[in-house]
C-alpha cells in the first residue's frame, strides 16, 4: 500500500474479533498513520513492540512497547507509524458496556459514561489486563472472557486497589474451595457469592491478592494435582479423566501451556513408567 508520503506502507490485522459489541483486534503498522479522528467508543490498546507517536489534546506523545493508550470517546487523536514496525492490540469498548458496570456496581453517575485517565499510560497491570483480554476472545469460553472483560474494567475504572482484612478472608475462603473442588468448573456467580462479593469486585480483589484471575488460578491448582498423579505413575488419560478434563487432548495442552511441556514427556524426563 502506498500512504500519503507516496511511500509503501503496511498497516494490517493479524487478528480481529468481536464479542458483544466489543471489537478487538491485534495490528501491525509500519511507516503508516491514521490521521486525526475520534470514535464512539473508548479505545484502549497495548503496544507489543516498536514506537508509535501520537497526537492528542493538543499534544504529541510517544508510546513505546510496554506502554498503553487510552482514548475516551469523542477525543481527537491521530498516530504515525516510523520505518519499524509497530505491532499493537487495540480494543474498542462501547460505552454502553462502562455504563453497565457503573450502574451495577454504584461506580458513579448512572447516566453518563465515566471520562476515564487518558493518554499515555505507564500501567503494567492494565497492559497485562488488555493481553489477557484478547486472549480470551480468541477462546469460545463465555466465563474467561467474562472474567477478563470485568478485570479490563476493573483496571480501567479503579487503577487502584487494595485488600482490607476482610477481604482477604474472603478470598481466602474462595481458594480453599478452589483446592476442594479440582475435579468441578466452578462459575464466577458460584466464587463471588461465596465471597460474598459482586463479580466485579471479586475478580478484581481476587487478581489483586493471588497474582492471578481467579478461573486461571483454579487451572493452575487442577494442573499442579496433575503433576502429582504423574509423580504416582498415573497415566495421563486417568490424570485427566480425574480431574474432570473433558478430553486427553484439552488436558494436554493445558499442561503444556503451564508447565511448558507434555504430561507425556515430563513423565520420560523423570524416567517414570509403568509397570
Amino acid at each position: 500500500m502506498i500512504n500519503h508520503r507516496g511511500k509503501t506502507s503496511v498497516l494490517q490485522s493479524s487478528e480481529w474479533f468481536s464479542r458483544n459489541g466489543i471489537e478487538c483486534s491485534r495490528v501491525i503498522a509500519c511507516d503508516d498513520g491514521f490521521p486525526r479522528h475520534s470514535h464512539d467508543e473508548y479505545v484502549i490498546s497495548a503496544n507489543l513492540s516498536g514506537i508509535e507517536e501520537v497526537w492528542l489534546s493538543g499534544k504529541n506523545l510517544t508510546v513505546k512497547s510496554g506502554q498503553v493508550t487510552l482514548y475516551n470517546p469523542a477525543s481527537i487523536q491521530s498516530s504515525e507509524f516510523a520505518q519499524q514496525s509497530v505491532e499493537f492490540i487495540s480494543i474498542h469498548l462501547p460505552q454502553s458496556v462502562v455504563k453497565t458496570l457503573v450502574a451495577q456496581e454504584n461506580l458513579g453517575s448512572r447516566s453518563q459514561a465515566p471520562v476515564l485517565r487518558e493518554g499515555v499510560l505507564d500501567d503494567p497491570q492494565l497492559f497485562h489486563a488488555i493481553c489477557r483480554f484478547a486472549g480470551s476472545a480468541r477462546e469460545d469460553n463465555d466465563s474467561l472472557q467474562q472474567q477478563e472483560l470485568l478485570q479490563l474494567c476493573g483496571e480501567l475504572l479503579e487503577p487502584s486497589v487494595s485488600l482490607a482484612g476482610s477481604e482477604a478472608q474472603q478470598i481466602s475462603r474462595v481458594i480453599d474451595y478452589l483446592r476442594c473442588h479440582l475435579t468441578e468448573k466452578p462459575s464466577l456467580e458460584t466464587l463471588a457469592q461465596i465471597a460474598g462479593l459482586s463479580k466485579y469486585h471479586f475478580v478484581r480483589l481476587f487478581t489483586r491478592y493471588t497474582g492471578l484471575p481467579p478461573l486461571q488460578y483454579h487451572m493452575q491448582l487442577r494442573l499442579h494435582q496433575a503433576r502429582n498423579l504423574l509423580r504416582r505413575k498415573i497415566s495421563p488419560l486417568e490424570a485427566a479423566i480425574s480431574l474432570g478434563f473433558y478430553d486427553q487432548s484439552h488436558f494436554i495442552n493445558a499442561f503444556r501451556k503451564v508447565m511448558g511441556i507434555t504430561p507425556g514427556h515430563y513423565i520420560a524426563r523423570l524416567g517414570l513408567s509403568r509397570g
